[in-house]
């Protein structure tokens, strides 16, 4: 019989159901490896026999473009770059091409580095060039280069600990409302999308399991963020369907805690920082 092909699992998934584990004492007793149609992301069993029956699916209100650049951010620069001897802050755009940039953007932060410029930007501010002076004809040639690569800004963090690395960031429109009062609109909102109907419609389906929701925020809702990192608990709950037991609620930037909603209300479960490993399986 000829090999499946392995499927690896995304990051964001193995994040969610390794949250939903640690706080349910459950562990993973089988997943979506594609080949059945309307296949739950993850069947979870206790591990002492003795807890809740899980089917769990994982999913983002994340923008499929900025879904897309993160994918990419965190496959090229998660780990020491070769040649580069600071660690520097780079702020990318949803339009930029995380393959075709890496190389010259790497050449230009090491340019810099051999200038001992530690500052670059378009946006004026974050930028080497004193206030009121245009920037040299050669460092105006590195700010077309930044253009050039839909790239706003990079600063370089000098420390003694610094390993060469590049850390990516987006600047968003969003706003960090100091409440809780968005998160139960927030889902709402994704239960009424066809997405979430879609997967309520899939978790139905097991009805000897408990229905678990795991969706994460996008990135540019600040205001999840914020209310998970400062403890705030929403008072009102969503519209969710019978069906559906748990929903969880989390923000990849604030992963020591997720909201959980059940038929009492919501709670803030904290969880241990995780690095996601890759768990890929293959069936003949």
């Amino acid at each position: 019989m000829k090999q499946k092909r392995a499927v690896e699992l995304a990051p964001d998934e193995l994040r969610a159901e390794a949250a939903v584990n640690e706080v349910l004492g459950t562990c993973r007793f089988d997943y979506d490896d594609q080949a059945e149609p309307g296949k739950a992301d993850f069947l979870l069993d206790p591990f002492d026999g003795a807890g809740p029956k899980v089917a769990l699916e994982v999913s983002s209100m994340t923008d499929p473009g900025r879904q897309g650049l993160w994918k990419g951010l965190d496959r090229h620069y998660d780990g020491p770059v070769p040649g580069l001897k600071g660690d520097w802050l780079v702020q990318f755009t949803p339009g930029v091409h995380v393959r075709k940039s890496a190389t010259p953007l790497v050449a230009l932060l090491q340019h810099l580095e051999r200038e001992g410029v530690d500052r670059i930007g378009r946006n004026g501010w974050p930028d080497s060039t004193p206030p009121g002076e245009f920037p040299t004809p050669e460092h105006a040639e590195n700010l077309r280069t930044l253009h050039t690569l839909k790239i706003v800004s990079a600063q370089r963090v000098r420390s003694d600990r610094a390993s060469g690395r590049i850390f990516p960031f987006e600047v968003t429109g969003g706003i960090a409302r100091h409440t809780a009062d968005t998160i139960s609109p927030y889902i709402d909102a994704f239960l009424g999308s066809d997405q979430g109907a879609n997967k309520v419609k899939k978790l139905a389906r097991y009805t000897d399991r408990e229905g678990h929701l795991f969706v994460w925020a996008d990135r540019g809702q600040l205001d999840v963020t914020m209310a998970l990192r400062q403890g705030f608990v929403p008072v009102d709950s969503p519209d969710v369907p019978d069906s559906l037991h748990t929903v969880w609620f989390g923000s990849l930037n604030a992963d020591q805690a997720v909201y959980r909603w059940t038929r009492s209300g919501w709670t803030i479960a904290v969880v241990t920082s995780w690095v996601p490993t890759l768990d890929v399986r293959v069936e003949g």
